[in-house]
């Protein structure tokens, strides 16, 4: 083995020196502080990780002095090779940035005003980020940014902030060197045989490459090419014509920070040979004649979608034992070393094969049969719908996945199993882009990536039964069998990932997601299921990068299922596989069945299987999530060579077998993951099918509305309707209980084991209430408060759930910290004299760790809780998914919404763009003010002469409802003109303040119209007048009875001395009605002084609303009329700068808005200046989104535009 020349010791040591006694280097981050932050192979480097002979070091690692030495040699290196002119040959183009960690440390700020508040400093876009932790006392990013500005902030005196080059080493995932070295004979392409068909099978080795967050204009694949090419450039500079001389142009060992001057002593002192394994990498993988060639011409590009980056495949199956291919392992760790030194790149991982999650469970038929069961459907599906023997309630209700499709990705599908046979053997549903949805089962079977053809006994075929199999002999008509899936009224759509038996192939997570979800009509699958995974020991690798930014920003109506692995018997590690330990992926453990399928010791549906993967994480996170039976499941069995293959004569039973070529036992938690996806169409079902209302579940079929469930409703309801396991952990099969621990949260089972009827609630069969809050935007800083009270006069006895889940930004690859956006959820409960708040995960204190939140309490009958969601660290903005489960009372308010942040951060009642685009009134116009003063007016301050009941518990309006309700209390006044803050009672009548002696509030801290809005859905709808809101100049003793139903036009805030209320008997009592005429003439306006009703100074009158019955008849309405937008001051014309001269500020009030209905709507209302008028048009919808709309619709209008650039 060749010998080469190292730096002494000394010399060494007195670089660090130097280099210790910059001010870099003093603000560096410190090695423990970054392997605190990211797992990379500087840490392989400190324990010997990487060294080829380290059976003889195994348990050596470097000193903290030498481990503190390497990493200030490797920060020097790369802090001078950013400053180095002619390193930038490594680019072409020439750009002068180079990546960094930053750490910002500034005391009371969340990650987004840390990366701005960095943005600012840096003069860099903040996009250009990769968020490496972000917690209370400290956010990091990966940045690109010239050396030359990181020097000046230093130098500037900026002392919250610490760095390091993100040098090449600390590019380079934890593990990938080490498991191509440890592998002794190296094969990128991992080979095998089909005994039935004699075909040989390929798994190909890839290499992931993230890229650093805005380091190029152009998309991933351009940019994959020129990384690439300026590799390819650095291997031919590494070529020598003597194989003792090393140029002193060989750019990969001179840039490489291991190989270059600063290369450290470790070697010298452990090895005789003084060989580093990245200069022997080198030495004959670029600097060896070939230059590995070979290897870059059967290189192949794949793109990775959502996430910049790419995966660089080693195709060599051409190649092989050809020492310039892929197949010289020296070759493959050089191309990691050229890419870690490239500055566009921000790390390199290795890539590692797909691994099935299953067992082969052989067990042989006795003679002896047994009587056909009269339903013949199995154990997973009572277990998973309601835990109680052969209780099926959502069969019962006809949710078995009718209308739904799965997306299976496996190794392949027997088609004529009669679990999926069809009569039709119609071809039209193979490739890519095929779909039949009038199959009875496969509707799409992608084959464009494989070969379409299944094996004996095939993996693909029992996975997809466990999901939606269902037994038909000719094809057609259907019967209950033994391998039904969990859903199995559902379709399946297909993707081939097996090339023969031995492996199944990664298409991509994008080619996956596309293939399977993106039909031209949207029909496409909505929970996909992998059984399968890569090994990384629990570290975030780049595969989770995708699925996490995938699932997150592309296909958010998709929750993927994904087996946990079953390597559970491993003692000592971290055994849940790629990609369920990803944040936003459902994991799904094994847990043992009941009845004939478990063994004669085996202990039941309360026990885990050993063999179960276990987490958590290495980052901390709690996974697997959840768990459902996949032990001595009754699957499909894939027979090549029968037609129609199915059942038996006899029951199947895990001690005799099957009974029938069609159907046999399969163990792992490759089955279990699919019952979960299963479950999870049965759930998109219900809501699809409209037992639910906009927030509010009701139960039975259409007694709510259609609604799409995002990705994180589903896993939301999932998880709070979990079962927490009351057994062990059980060596299977016929094995002992393991003496460990088994509990609610833990590495085994997660939350517990799937049982839909805790998740929603289903008349007949339960009397549960659930709030499921879907898919809701929320900004730092910001809470959301939903307040709740407990019923239990229904019989109810269910426990009070709440969940909280939500779809994480992708982390940095190897972090230690993951979670990006941190939220966090708490529950109090708020009664008379009670005070105590719950946290989640079995906490006594938040959890800044979980993208999942869940808090279990044992509620009694008349409790009030108080659910917060607050948005506590966010780097960006975020949409959460809300579960509430329990005895709810049927009057409950569903939201309240506030803002803690600072002032300048953003209040989240409307979307964003609409925040901007849209302008509040500051005032009401001076105009508006009534003439005279109104004869009946007390002569002093109400709180004087109307003796009330403060109740202090109700510090909101819907608080103060609910307390009017249980005193029995007919009305409730809502105001800013009350004196005082809070809720106050006074006979029939309950007043809520919203100014006075307490405090004056704001708008923001209102919550504005949202927050009445929402105290008007709290109040019911069988009250004459439920809130009324008004300006503290307005005195309804001298308004006739029927009035019209007037938008605010502001929101006034005067002192105390201001406020005015007349005696509550005074207030009218009537329902009010429209103002009864079409003509604009006689309505109200500044210049009518004999009408008594000063109209424009209501503020806002909240009623039972009387609104079209659709927003189909709302849209007609609209279409038909003119009066979209009016003017409080007089009907006139706007002069408008755009070529449409004749649109009219008309009146809104009229007749045709308010016909005799009773459905209540959501007001929708747009407001603007104009001169001294108030500019406002309104709308009623059901639901936000047609707010949004129509608000978009109006900001997009000539008159809407000319409003806009004249309210700047």
């Amino acid at each position: 083995m060749r010998s080469y020349h190292l730096l002494l010791l000394p010399a060494l040591l007195a670089s660090f020196a130097i280099a210790s006694e910059t001010l870099l280097l003093q603000n560096a981050i410190s090695n423990e502080h970054f392997s605190s932050l990211l797992r990379t192979a500087y840490e392989d480097e400190v324990t010997f990780k990487h060294l080829a002979s380290n059976s003889r070091h195994l348990g050596q690692q470097l000193s903290q002095e030498e481990s503190e030495q390497l990493w200030l040699g490797m920060l020097n290196h790369g802090w001078k090779w950013t400053q180095a002119p002619h390193h930038r040959a490594l680019r072409p183009d020439n750009d002068p940035k180079h990546p960094f960690v930053l750490c910002s440390h500034a005391v009371n700020k969340t990650g987004s005003e840390r990366l701005q508040l960095l943005g600012k400093t840096l003069g860099i876009p903040v996009r250009r980020s990769q968020t490496v932790s972000n917690t209370d006392e400290e956010s990091c990013f990966i940045v690109s940014a010239k050396s030359s500005t990181i020097q000046a902030v230093y130098e500037s005196g900026m002392v919250d902030l610490s760095f390091a080059p993100l040098v090449d080493v600390i590019k380079i995932a934890s593990g990938g060197i080490s498991y191509i070295l440890e592998d002794t004979e190296w094969q990128p392409v991992t080979r095998g045989s089909d005994e039935d068909r004699q075909l040989k099978t390929t798994h190909v080795a890839s290499l992931m490459v993230d890229l650093i967050p805005g380091s190029s204009t152009v998309d991933s694949s351009t940019m994959a090419t020129q990384v690439l090419n300026d590799v390819i450039a650095v291997a031919q500079t590494s070529l020598t014509s003597s194989s003792n001389l090393r140029s002193s142009h060989n750019q990969a060992l001179h840039a490489f920070s291991l190989t270059s001057s600063i290369y450290n002593h470790k070697q010298s002192r452990m090895f005789g040979e003084k060989v580093s394994v990245w200069s022997e990498a080198l030495s004959e993988g670029f600097e060896a004649n070939h230059g590995c060639k070979d290897m870059f011409d059967l290189i192949q590009i794949r793109e990775r979608g959502a996430v910049e980056g790419f995966e660089l495949l080693l195709n060599a199956a051409s190649a092989e034992n050809n020492p310039s291919s892929a197949w010289n392992k020296y070759c493959v760790i050089s191309l990691i070393i050229g890419l870690a030194v490239n500055q566009s790149v921000q790390s390199v991982e290795v890539g590692r094969p797909l691994q099935s999650s299953s067992f082969d469970e052989s067990v042989t038929m006795s003679s002896t049969t047994r009587k056909l069961a009269t339903q013949g459907i199995t154990n997973p599906q009572w277990i998973t719908q309601s835990g109680i023997v052969n209780e099926r309630p959502f069969f019962d209700n006809n949710l078995d996945g009718t209308g739904e499709i799965v997306g299976v990705a496996d190794a392949g599908l027997d088609t004529d199993n009669c679990y999926f046979y069809d009569s039709s053997n119609n071809e039209d549903i193979f490739g890519q882009y095929s779909w039949d949805f009038s199959q009875r089962k496969v509707v799409h079977y992608d084959d464009d990536f494989s070969d379409r053809l299944e094996t004996n006994r095939g993996h693909g075929t029992a996975v997809a039964a466990a999901a939606i199999g269902r037994r038909s002999f000719d094809g057609w008509s259907e019967s209950n069998g033994y391998a039904d899936g969990s859903a199995p009224g559902a379709k399946l759509a297909f993707l081939d990932m097996g090339i023969g038996s031995a492996t199944i192939e990664d298409p991509g997570v994008t080619r996956l997601f596309e293939s399977l979800s993106s039909h031209s009509d949207g029909k496409g699958a909505k929970v996909i299921n992998g059984s399968w995974g890569r090994s990384y020991y629990g570290v975030y690798a780049s595969f989770c990068k995708d699925y996490d930014a995938t699932l997150r920003d592309s296909f958010t109506n998709i929750l993927f299922v994904t087996s946990s692995g079953n390597t559970g018997k491993t003692e000592g590690t971290i055994t849940v596989q790629n990609p369920a330990d990803c944040k936003n992926t459902l994991a799904v453990g094994s847990s043992l069945s009941y009845g004939n399928d478990i063994r004669s010791n085996e202990l039941g549906i309360e026990y885990l299987a050993d063999y179960s993967s276990k987490g958590p994480t290495a980052d901390g996170r709690i996974k697997p999530d959840i768990v459902a039976p996949g032990h001595f499941l009754v699957a499909a069995n894939a027979n090549v060579d029968v037609v129609g293959e199915c059942d038996g004569d006899g029951t199947p039973d895990s001690r005799y077998g099957t009974g029938g070529d069609g159907i046999r036992y399969v163990s792992g938690t490759s089955f279990a993951a699919p019952v979960v996806a299963g479950s999870a169409l049965i759930l998109r079902q219900y809501f699809m099918e409209g037992y639910c209302q906009v927030d509010r579940c009701c139960g039975s079929k259409y007694c709510g509305s259609k609604i799409s469930p995002s990705n994180s409703l589903l896993k939301a309801l999932l998880l709070n309707g979990a079962t927490p396991m009351t057994g062990k952990v059980q060596a299977v099969p016929d094995g002992d209980v393991l003496d460990e621990s088994f509990e609610e949260y833990d590495g085994k089972q997660g939350f517990g084991r799937v049982t839909l009827l805790s998740s929603v609630p289903l008349a007949g069969s339960n009397k549960l209430g659930l709030i499921a809050v879907n898919d809701k935007s929320i900004s730092d800083g910001d809470d959301h408060e939903y307040i709740i009270d407990i019923d239990t006069s229904t019989g109810c006895g269910s426990e009070l759930r709440v969940t909280l889940v939500w779809m994480d930004p992708p982390g940095a690859t190897g972090c230690m910290k993951c979670l990006v956006n941190d939220l966090d959820i708490s529950v109090e409960e708020i009664g008379e004299g009670n005070s105590k708040t719950y946290y989640p995960n079995g906490l006594s204190r938040r959890d800044s760790m979980n993208t999942v939140e869940r808090i279990r309490i044992k509620t009694s009958n008349g409790e009030r809780y108080r659910v917060n969601v607050k948005a506590a660290n966010l780097v960006s903005d975020q949409k959460y998914s809300l579960a509430i489960a329990g005895c709810l009372a049927e009057d409950i308010s569903t939201s309240r919404s506030k803002q803690t942040a600072s002032p300048s951060t953003r209040a989240t009642s409307f979307p964003t763009t609409l925040q901007r685009q849209t302008k509040s009134p500051s005032r009401v116009p001076t105009t508006r003010a009534p003439t005279r003063r109104p004869t009946r007016m007390p002569s002093r301050r109400p709180t004087n002469n109307i003796q009330t009941t403060e109740l202090t518990a109700c510090m909101t309006p819907d608080e103060c409802n609910q307390a009017r309700k249980q005193k029995g209390i007919k009305k409730l006044y809502v105001g800013s003109n009350f004196p005082s803050y809070g809720c106050f009672i006074k006979g029939d009548v309950a007043f809520f303040g919203t100014g006075g002696n307490k405090k004056q509030m704001s708008r923001t801290e209102l919550g504005g119209y949202r927050e009445r809005l929402m105290c008007l859905e709290a109040a019911g709808t069988n009250t004459t007048i439920d809130f009324l809101t008004m300006s503290p100049s307005i005195q309804l003793s001298s308004a006739p009875s029927s009035m019209p139903s007037m938008i605010p036009t502001a929101e006034p805030t005067p002192e105390p001395s201001q406020f005015q209320v007349q005696d509550p008997s005074m207030l009218p009592t009537s329902k009010l009605t429209p103002w009864p005429t079409n003509d604009a003439s006689l309505l109200p306006t500044s210049t009518s002084p004999s009408v008594t009703a000063p109209e424009p100074m209501y503020d806002l009158i909240l009623l039972p609303t009387l609104m079209p019955t659709s927003s189909s008849e709302l849209s007609s309405q609209l279409s038909s009329s003119p009066s979209d937008f009016r003017s409080t001051s007089k009907p006139s014309q706007m002069p408008s700068k755009s070529s449409n001269s004749n649109d009219k500020i008309v009146k809104t009030v009229d007749e045709k808005w308010w016909p005799k209905v009773e459905k209540r709507k959501i007001m929708c209302v747009f407001s603007a200046d104009y001169k001294d008028d108030i500019v406002r048009a309104n709308a009623m919808f059901e639901t936000e989104d047609e707010c949004v709309e129509y608000l978009s619709t109006l900001l997009e209008s000539t008159m809407g535009k000319f409003l806009l650039e004249n309210n700047p």
